[in-house]
């Protein structure tokens, strides 16, 4: 597991993304993760590497030296921190399976509304 804190940036009006951020939260016992949803005010000033226009496309880690992951990356660095994270992260490592679980991101991103509801995709 990486001991190093890191920050996830998400979207705060998404129940999809507030229920996971909630799992994130009860599984970080060793309290590794700090959470901000990407409508804070401060964002892009205690960001500067990221983006509020690009936190509305993906969640995004930022390591304590300052790398950005985005996206499915970001989450296979969350699921690294939490206990048993390099078990549920494996797949992610695998030869083109970031890539598989990035395609997947995306559709979720494009299927459910910001209330965490089903919705059409978008045109």
């Amino acid at each position: 597991m990486d001991r190093t804190r890191a920050t996830l940036i998400y979207d705060g009006a998404c129940g999809f993304c507030r229920r996971w951020i909630e799992r994130v939260r009860r599984w970080d016992r060793d309290h590794l993760i700090d959470t901000v949803p990407y409508q804070s005010a401060d964002l892009e000033e205690r960001f500067p590497s990221v983006s509020r226009a690009e936190c509305t496309q993906r969640i995004h880690l930022i390591e304590a030296d300052g790398t950005v992951h985005r996206g499915a990356a970001a989450g296979r660095e969350v699921l690294r921190r939490l206990p048993h994270g390099w078990l549920w992260s494996a797949p992610l490592r695998l030869p083109g399976g970031l890539r598989i679980a990035e395609r997947i991101y995306v559709w979720i991103t494009h299927h459910w509304g910001p209330l965490g509801q089903r919705s059409a995709p978008p045109r």
